[in-house]
């Protein structure tokens, strides 16, 4: 082969081989190291988005009960509250796509939040019916925290399990890490996988 300067370099079918094998090689370590971190980023978003949901479980459940969007639930509606005029400066009687859009909305997070009470609920009696009493703490943690209608922090809970906080904090992660592959399915399964 022909080099810099003309030079030219001979390379043996031996020494060829090892080139391709070598450049294999390291071609596949990084596809791994590529994928093991896109897997890493997936699960961190399935976390961060099973905390999200349980930050605002209470707001997204009274948004779900209490939620106007057909004309026969507006009847109960205050009219001395309900301002027409600002209602049409907004363009909510525009076209049917505000409305339609609210509709939408409500419906999904509806389904949304009658599927996290269900996952809440399987998770509840799985950790009721545990001989583990760190199980049945575990579950306490997180309706102490997010559930309750008066929700705790790690130190309250805390003093009232007779735990330091890093254990409550330890049990609340663990929870929600359980409470993932619930309610994601086979997608939040890897936190479990990923945490063996």
């Amino acid at each position: 082969m022909a080099g810099k300067g003309g030079k030219t370099f001979n390379i043996s079918e031996k020494q060829l081989e090892d080139m391709v094998k070598k450049a294999s090689q390291a071609g596949i370590e990084a596809y791994k190291k590529e994928h093991q971190e896109s897997t890493k980023e997936k699960v961190q978003r399935l976390l961060y988005r099973t905390k999200t949901l349980l930050e605002k479980y209470r707001e997204l459940k009274a948004y779900e009960e209490n939620a106007v969007y057909t004309l026969e639930m507006a009847e109960d509606v205050n009219h001395d509250i309900a301002d027409l005029e600002l209602l049409t400066k907004f363009g909510v009687f525009d076209d049917d796509k505000t409305l339609h859009r609210l509709k939408r909305s409500v419906v999904t997070v509806s389904m949304v939040m009658t599927h996290v009470d269900t996952m809440l609920e399987v998770y509840r009696k799985t950790c009721e019916s545990s001989a583990s009493e760190v199980k049945q703490r575990q579950y306490r943690v997180i309706e102490r925290l997010y559930l309750s209608e008066k929700r705790m922090n790690t130190k309250e809970i805390a003093e009232l399990e007779g735990e330091d906080i890093r254990t409550i904090q330890n049990d609340a992660k663990t929870a929600r890490e359980d409470l993932t592959a619930l309610i994601f399915g086979l997608d939040g399964v890897l936190t479990r996988i990923l945490r063996e």
